[in-house]
């Protein structure tokens, strides 16, 4: 996993929630009446609910981003060193705060409490995708 690939996490996830408004958008609903096949010939009414066929781009758009996705999460949870693997899931994968931030490396530093600072904790997490990509 190379650090563009893990920058691409939130892109994706955004995509992601895109491509589910435009399904939902493009969903076709409709009831139909009809009866069992075999006796007594219960008439029922039955919902249906499908996309149309221009949508089946989407879906397969929809199936490979959370392909990606899923591939970054794994690799992620994948990291043994746990002050790498806490760096990396704030740094890359969490999402910004309530005021629109996202963590940097001096705040992530500041959380490990170890006497690190944002640019050996940089150091380590560049490292570390450096050997295992």
């Amino acid at each position: 996993m190379t650090k563009d690939e893990l920058k691409q996490y939130r892109a994706l996830k955004l995509e992601l929630e895109d491509i589910d408004i435009e399904i939902r958008n493009g969903t076709i609903e409709d009831s139909v009446q009809g009866s069992m096949k075999n006796h007594p010939y219960i008439k029922g009414i039955r919902h249906i609910e499908g996309v149309t066929a221009g949508s089946y781009g989407l879906l397969y758009r929809k199936s490979d981003i959370k392909a990606q996705i899923r591939a970054i999460e794994q690799f992620v949870d994948s990291i043994e060193d746990l002050r790498v693997k806490y760096a990396v899931r704030r740094y890359y994968i969490d999402s910004v705060d309530e005021d629109g931030n996202k963590a940097t490396w001096e705040t992530i530093a500041d959380k490990l409490n170890d006497g690190s600072t944002g640019a050996s904790i940089k150091q380590l997490v560049w490292r570390y995708l450096k050997r295992n990509s």
